[in-house]
């Protein structure tokens, strides 16, 4: 995955922020590893209706 951003002085100052950046990146992340398009992938989690990997 890409350089996602540049730390700038007083981003993410809350805990919540920086759990909510770090549960989509992961979260994409993962959609990535399985070849899902990132876009449609987050359209979906938009609608309530999210892309839940396969269980084995």
């Amino acid at each position: 995955m890409a350089k996602l951003r540049i730390k700038v002085s007083g981003s993410l100052r809350t805990l919540c922020g920086d759990e909510d950046f770090a549960g989509i990146r992961t979260y994409l992340a993962t959609t990535d590893r399985h070849s899902q398009n990132t876009l449609d992938v987050l359209a979906r989690a938009c609608t309530a209706l999210p892309w839940i990997p396969a269980t084995i």
